[in-house]
Formats: structure tokens, sequence, C-alpha cells
């Protein structure tokens, strides 16, 4: 089994390791760059020289190579030439792998890739988080080229689609891909960590409430994030300004270049309590999730929303927008948290203020339904349901597959 993923994400290492650690997988992963290894993405979408945190653990459990990208500007955040690691042919037609996943459909590689998989004649697959949502904010221009080349190309020679949630799984339904392609295949091994640090540092959450001069009677609001327009945090601060119960607090975590924008608009309209406290490293996250009482994730374009298991993994009520994919399969309206329409400042200011205003019981109970949707979701058991789906249709050629 080969994967080509478009750099080292932290995120996908835990996939990587559990697919390897299972014994009819057979798994070598292609990154097309090392950007995210080396945190040039993160200068690029936080402003920072900051890191996400150990990288070298990134690389660990699992055989990996980098591709050489020839691109003349080289990133995988560059559309469509950023990425141009023709050495992907060469791989794939030597090694004939029964199954190859791309992990995009956007740059020169991709096209690579697709045309060496069926040239060896092995399984193509197509894992993305692309969702539903953010079709309909996209040109029309963009929907007719997106019909062209996916409906009418890559996805008809696609084998199977490894959908990432209800949203990523719909999107694909709307270009015709049928159910029977379709593969459960979310974004949910990472959770465990967060679970387990939950578990470690809940108990000192009063202690260090206290440490950062947070009051008992405090409501801690918390977003964490780049801060970029996608993420509509000004939208956040605009709503939070509005609500007029007492003992209120935001706290943002994460830079971008909308940083400063927002600091000068809390202190032009002296909104009281609005903390920006910079990008901070992975390590560093559980104690933020610890201290805060809700999670909001106000985007108006959020492919995933991965961030979302994190909170929800301490316990965490949220409120996110509609546009935020995991949404549709995390958040259950007024049980664990709330959904808003994007852009809707008016119910974003009321979902938050009755958080604040409802028993410190009902809100306990609302954040423990947080923690099980994610327990759930960490024990969806991806690596069989992939085999399953392989054995079904590699049955008609005698081919085992891994």
């Amino acid at each position: 089994m080969v994967f080509v993923a478009p750099t080292a994400f932290f995120y996908q290492a835990p996939i990587f390791r559990e697919l390897e650690a299972h014994p009819r997988i057979d798994l070598m992963v292609y990154f097309c760059s090392d950007e995210a290894f080396r945190g040039d993405d993160v200068r690029i979408k936080f402003q920072t020289d900051q890191q996400w945190g150990d990288n070298g653990e990134t690389l660990k459990g699992y055989e990996y190579k980098f591709l050489k990208n020839y691109s003349p500007f080289p990133s995988y955040l560059s559309w469509p030439f950023g990425l141009m690691n023709f050495g992907a042919w060469g791989e794939i037609r030597k090694s004939k792998p029964d199954v190859v996943i791309i992990m995009s459909w956007v740059n020169i590689t991709d096209l690579v890739t697709i045309s060496a998989t069926r040239l060896s004649r092995s399984s193509l697959l197509l894992m993305t988080d692309a969702n539903i949502q953010a079709e309909p904010q996209k040109s029309k221009w963009v929907t007719l080229i997106k019909t062209l080349v996916l409906k009418n190309f890559v996805f008809k020679i696609t084998t199977g689609f490894l959908y990432t949630g209800t949203a990523n799984k719909l999107l694909y339904q709307s270009y015709g891909v049928p159910d029977e392609k379709l593969v459960p295949f979310a974004f949910s091994w990472e959770a465990k960590d967060f679970l387990q640090q939950a578990d470690r540092l809940r108990p000192k959450r009063m202690r260090m409430r206290a440490e950062m001069g947070i009051s008992e009677d405090s409501f801690v609001t918390l977003f964490c994030g780049r801060l970029s327009p996608e993420k509509a945090p000004l939208h956040l601060l605009e709503a939070f300004e509005r609500v007029e119960s007492p003992g209120k607090e935001l706290f943002f975590v994460g830079d971008g270049k909308l940083k400063n924008y927002l600091e000068n608009f809390a202190l032009e309209r002296n909104i009281k309590s609005v903390h920006f406290l910079g990008f901070q490293n992975r390590t560093e996250l559980g104690k933020f999730y610890t201290i805060a009482d809700a999670f909001v994730l106000p985007s108006s374009r959020e492919a995933t929303g991965a961030v979302l298991t994190e909170a929800m993994s301490f316990g965490l009520p949220v409120i996110v927008s509609d546009k935020v994919g995991f949404g549709m399969d995390l958040v259950k309206h007024g049980s664990n948290g709330f959904i808003f329409p994007v852009g809707d400042t008016s119910a974003l200011t009321g979902y938050i203020t009755q958080l604040m205003e409802i028993s410190e019981e009902k809100r306990a109970q609302m954040g423990e339904q947080s923690r099980k949707l994610v327990e759930e979701w960490s024990k969806l058991d991806l690596a069989n349901s992939l085999l399953e789906y392989l054995d079904a249709i590699h049955s008609t050629n005698g081919k085992n597959a891994g």
C-alpha cells in the first residue's frame, strides 16, 4: 500500500502508524514536500517562527521517502504547480503496489501519480478533506472546471473514496460517486492522544485557572486556530462584544495576519477581557482546553475542523458555524453544543450567552456528551474497513490487499 501525501502533516502520522502496525499492510508513504516537517507552512499561515511540536515524532513508526520537487516555486500551498514530483512515476512503476492512495487532486504530482497507477494496474483510492459546505462559495467557473476534471475524469477512474466525515461524503455523492465506492476513513486516531491529555490535566483545572489569573466565576470562551479571514475570528470578537453576561472572557490561541487588526479592534471598542495568546506549540494546547468553559469555531470555510475533536476531548461544549466539516458528525445541536448560520452574529452571541447562563451541571453534561462523541469517533476501526473494501474489489483477480 502506497500513500502519496502533499507534506508530512503531524495529524496524519497516527494514521500511518496504525496502518503500518496492521499485519496485513505493507505501507510506504511518499511525501511531496517537507514544508510541514520543517515548519515552513507555520511561518506562512501563522506568521511565526515557532513550530507545531516535536516534528521528530511525525516520521516515526512507518516507512517513508521524500520525493524531489521540481517546481520552480515549490510549496504544497501553491496550486496547481507547487508540487511537481515526477519521481512518483518511477517509484510506482517500479514497485507496482496493490493500492495507491492520493491525498489531493490539485497538483501536477497528482496527475503523474494517477497516470503511473493506471499503467501499473494498481487500485487508486482518494482521500481528501474537501467538504460539501464549501461548494456554494466557489465561482461558476471553478465549479465548471471541477465538474469537467473530477466528475468526468479523476472520479471515474478512482477505485474508492476514503471519506473523512459526512460533509466529505456528501461532496463525493454530489459528483455522482456511487455509495459502493465510499469507505469511512475519518481523521480520528489523533483524538486518542488528546483524550489521554485531558485525563491528565482536567484534575488540575482550577489550579491552572488560578495561575492564569482567571477567577472561579469567569466564563472562558476559547478560539484556537489561525487568525485569518476564513477562520472568522473577527466575527467571534463582534459576537463576544454583544454578550452582556458578567464574567465573560475570550481567549484567542493562534496567530496570523489578522492579529493586529483584532487587537486594535478590541482596543478601539474597549472590549474588556480579550486575551491574544499567540501561536502555541501543540504540547501546550492542552492547558488552554483545560481552563476553557466553551469552544467556538466560527469559520466561513473549514474542510474538517480537526481542532473540534481536540476541544471535545477535554469535555467542552462547542459552538460551530454550519461551514465546519466535522460539525455534521460531532456537534449535536442542543446536546453537546450549537451550530449557527455562518456570519450570523446575533445567533453566535445568543449561543455564547446561553452557555454562560445555564447551570454548571447542565454545561458539564453537554461537555461530557462532547467527550463521549469523540471517544466513539476514536474507536473507528479504519484499517479493517479499508481492508474489507480492498478485499472485495480484489476478489475477482485473486490479489491480496495490502
